[in-house]
């Protein structure tokens, strides 16, 4: 007979909820320490913001060198076909878990397991779906660096967290590729321990690429990138904590 959905959300007694571990406090110190001093820096002194970028914008042609280079394009295109994979076979694995209880549990490895489905498909609506993409770029205002006077834009620039900017939609605070790129965060913390580490390292080092492309385009400032990453990861601690962490049967 089919698993009912709540059922297949308990667990033995013997796996109840514990305190997180040290790793999990760490990190979840290490995110709030870095997006506080990522808000202030760039918040007290978002010329910065505009520095950063004067390094790549071609002031002598007013042209943005990279803009169109199709290796960085390529990188964002692996990003959005990674990332699309992903929810795709998360997906499966939820549609299977539910539908069909008894042939997931023979078939399928333990650790794909209906928990790890929700929590990645979770992650992905609520931090690059309903945060950033949703809340953020719609009403943030904040104009893209191609879009701003000083690199030959019509628009007044402002620093990340000011809500007068002048963009209409899909505004540059905060970057949705970058979100995307760092949601895979939540896939790594998956692993068993012993590829972890290795997983998260290989994660940042992906999202730190993919962040480089959007400010070397011209898509997003720095601020854009790093707030976004840091609100990314924050979002898949809190997930984490509250979906996989073993509650009682």
């Amino acid at each position: 007979m089919p698993t009912s959905f709540p059922t297949a959300l308990r667990v033995p007694p013997a796996t109840l909820a514990r305190p997180p571990r040290r790793g999990a406090r760490l990190a979840l110190a290490a995110i709030l320490v870095v997006g506080l001093a990522v808000g202030l820096v760039f918040g007290f002194w978002p010329q910065l913001d505009l520095a950063v970028t004067a390094q790549i914008y071609d002031a002598a042609q007013r042209a943005w060198p990279y803009a169109y280079t199709p290796s960085l394009q390529g990188i964002r295109d692996v990003n959005d076909a990674v990332v699309r994979g992903v929810a795709v076979a998360a997906g499966l694995v939820l549609i299977l878990r539910l539908a069909v209880p008894r042939i997931a549990r023979e078939r399928l490895p333990a650790g794909l397991s209906l928990r790890a489905a929700l929590f990645v498909l979770a992650t992905l609506a609520v931090a690059p779906g309903l945060i950033i993409n949703g809340l953020l770029k719609p009403h943030g205002g904040r104009p893209r660096p191609i879009e701003v006077t000083q690199f030959g834009g019509t628009l007044d620039f402002v620093p990340w967290w000011s809500p007068y900017g002048r963009c209409d939609g899909n505004c540059s605070f905060a970057s949705g590729e970058m979100s995307s790129a760092m949601w895979l965060l939540a896939v790594a913390v998956l692993l068993p321990p012993r590829w972890r580490p290795l997983g998260v390292a290989l994660v940042l080092l992906w999202a730190a690429t993919v962040g480089g492309v959007r400010i070397a385009m011209g898509g997003h400032f720095a601020s854009d990138v790093l707030m976004s990453a840091v609100l990314t990861a924050l979002t898949v601690w809190v997930l984490h904590a509250l979906i996989m962490r073993p509650r009682p049967a």
